[in-house]
């Protein structure tokens, strides 16, 4: 268990300076929203929707239900998008911080809690395996913490909230770790929020990060985008 701990401490720091980079560096938003997108995306097809997937096969679950819950986790998202915006009046709705921001922060915490539980589940079934599944959350909080902040900027939440929600997906993957070990959890429950999670962020990437950063030419977004995606694609490799 301390092991577990320790590991998912560590994790802590990697997601406090990718939340860091993002608020010191707000002139540079844009290049940060291309890196963002590319590494939500590369995230979610990358990482969480395999893992949702193969967990289910291994459950002996129909894979129609993880893919099933993107197309949930994607439409839940959308529609909120669609309600908050169709409630907003004309010539504020670039003005009041979006709700939708929240969602999808709330969904970066979460995905970081799940992160700790991996860890926590890795070092139960041996010691080797928890080190590999640290390394590879070590590698993409850094992601997680700069994504959580970004999307909150694009959503015109003030730097207080997106401090307060950094904080809290830095501390997710110990509190995941930690209830890895006291609470029993059906195996039923991680492919499907997995992917539905995978679904959330496929949208956020899609529709708020990587259109933030369309003000950058061609030749600057695309190949940070396609680097942060590709960083994501080696390092579920190892995960």
């Amino acid at each position: 268990m301390v092991a577990a701990l320790v590991a998912a401490s560590l994790t802590f720091g990697s997601t406090m300076a990718g939340g860091i980079t993002a608020m010191r560096w707000p002139s540079r938003a844009e290049i940060l929203m291309a890196l963002a997108g590319g590494a939500v995306l590369g995230a979610a097809l990358f990482d969480l929707l395999p893992e949702a997937v193969e967990r289910a096969q291994d459950l002996d679950i129909s894979v129609r239900v993880p893919i099933g819950a993107v197309a949930v986790g994607f439409l839940f998202f959308y529609s909120l998008e669609r309600f908050v915006h169709h409630d907003q009046h004309v010539g504020h709705e670039h003005q009041a911080p979006d709700p939708a921001g929240l969602i999808g922060a709330a969904g970066f915490v979460v995905h970081s809690f799940f992160d700790g539980l991996a860890i926590g589940l890795g070092f139960q079934i041996d010691a080797s395996v928890g080190v590999v599944v640290t390394a590879a959350v070590i590698g993409h909080d850094f992601s997680d913490g700069l994504n959580t902040v970004t999307l909150l900027s694009a959503h015109r939440h003030p730097p207080g909230r997106s401090q307060r929600f950094l904080i809290a997906d830095a501390t997710a993957p110990l509190v995941g770790a930690l209830v890895a070990y006291l609470i029993p959890i059906p195996n039923e429950v991680f492919p499907v929020a997995l992917a539905f999670f995978s679904g959330l962020f496929v949208f956020a990437a899609t529709t708020s990060l990587l259109p933030a950063s369309e003000s950058l030419p061609p030749r600057t977004a695309l190949p940070a985008t396609i680097f942060a995606a590709c960083v994501m694609l080696v390092i579920s490799l190892f995960a």
